[in-house]
């Protein structure tokens, strides 16, 4: 059985973007900071960390698998 992505990278309504843990439904941590207020790209590498980090497998921006 496959798991899912763990984090994703969100745009919020202000425009910035939060890495969302869909496990504890709020944004994630890493490194001691909160995932908030970031650039796309930053929400995009910390997104791909932190699921790195929790041993979940690769997934595009979108969420769907690679290859897909």
């Amino acid at each position: 059985m496959e798991s899912r992505m763990r984090f994703v990278a969100l745009r919020d309504p202000t425009d910035s973007w939060t890495v969302f843990d869909t496990a504890n439904e709020g944004p994630a941590e890493f490194g001691g900071r909160v995932l908030i207020g970031l650039t796309s790209h930053e929400a995009l590498r910390l997104a791909a960390a932190t699921n790195d980090e929790a041993g979940c497998r690769k997934t595009n921006v979108l969420g769907s698998r690679q290859g897909q």
